[in-house]
């Protein structure tokens, strides 16, 4: 079932909005604009409202479509066995999407290679924000500490302190505090966050790929680009060195003052970045 609004300017593209059935749920999506499609997968302590700034600024070009992960945003995460590429696999369905560009941000980013893996011929390139990736085991103390301190909250029902801890670690990164982040990006990324506790359901458990995506990254065949900040985690900055060693065509941009989210933190930069990228791979400059 899908709705259409239009927003306050005539000129405004018409956004429609809805719910696609997938195994055991249904994933929220919005989607503007007409043309080559543009599938944006969120980063995982965040929904679709990553790509607000995106999702308009690319509507003049390209059919956009951002969605929530079962399990955030909108979209239920119900008790039992899934796996996001998949869900992803039938929104391209459901949508009437032949192939497109999948653009993931951290654990979007692992969704969007596997999806690339599994299901090549429906990906046309793949844009990696502060990536994720299968397989890849984090090592860096700090993170790990504030993983486990995280849980510990979450397991004593303070969500409130688990939203703190999550938000320092991602939002403000490395060598910043989150009173150097925009607080009107703080206050979403919290209310995204908090709505992600609530849906939470440790029923539900997620498959992965087996070999997982760091051992079969000579698989992937289309262009892709690697964006993370300059106050990113270091696994992350493992796991974008790594993707420049093993994968042939391959663009790393380093986005100044910002950490996990620059889709959200520096939502112009980035989409000039991911536009630019865009017109090499439609002019043909990666072939």
């Amino acid at each position: 079932m899908a709705t259409t609004r239009r927003s306050g300017k005539s000129a405004d593209p018409v956004e429609e909005r809805g719910f696609v059935p997938v195994d055991g749920t249904e994933l929220h999506y919005r989607s503007a604009g007409s043309g080559p499609c543009l599938v944006f997968v969120h980063a995982g302590v965040t929904d679709s409202r990553l790509w607000n700034h995106q999702l308009e600024a690319f509507a003049g070009d390209y059919r956009d479509i951002a969605y929530d992960l079962r399990g955030f945003g909108r979209s239920v995460l119900p008790p039992g066995p899934y796996a996001h590429h998949e869900d992803l696999h039938r929104l391209f369905d459901e949508l009437g999407v032949d192939s497109a560009h999948v653009v993931g941000s951290s654990v979007g980013a692992a969704v969007a290679v596997d999806f690339a893996l599994e299901h090549p011929t429906r990906v046309r390139s793949l844009a990696l924000v502060g990536p994720a990736l299968g397989g890849y085991q984090f090592t860096d103390d700090a993170t790990r500490a504030g993983w486990e301190a995280a849980a510990d909250a979450f397991e004593d029902g303070d969500l409130d302190r688990v939203a703190d801890i999550e938000s320092g670690i991602w939002l403000a990164g490395v060598g910043r505090s989150l009173d150097d982040v925009d607080p009107g990006v703080r206050d979403l990324v919290r209310t995204m966050l908090l709505r992600s506790y609530e849906l939470d359901d440790e029923r539900a458990t997620e498959r992965e790929l087996d070999p997982p995506a760091i051992d079969r990254l000579d698989e992937l065949a289309v262009p892709v680009l690697v964006v993370y900040g300059d106050h990113e985690r270091a696994d992350i900055v493992d796991i974008a060195e790594l993707l420049a060693e093993r994968l042939d065509d391959v663009t790393v941009e380093v986005l100044a003052n910002t950490a996990h989210l620059p889709p959200l933190e520096r939502p112009d930069g980035f989409t000039a970045t991911l536009a630019t990228f865009l017109g090499r791979v439609t002019d043909g400059a990666f072939e």
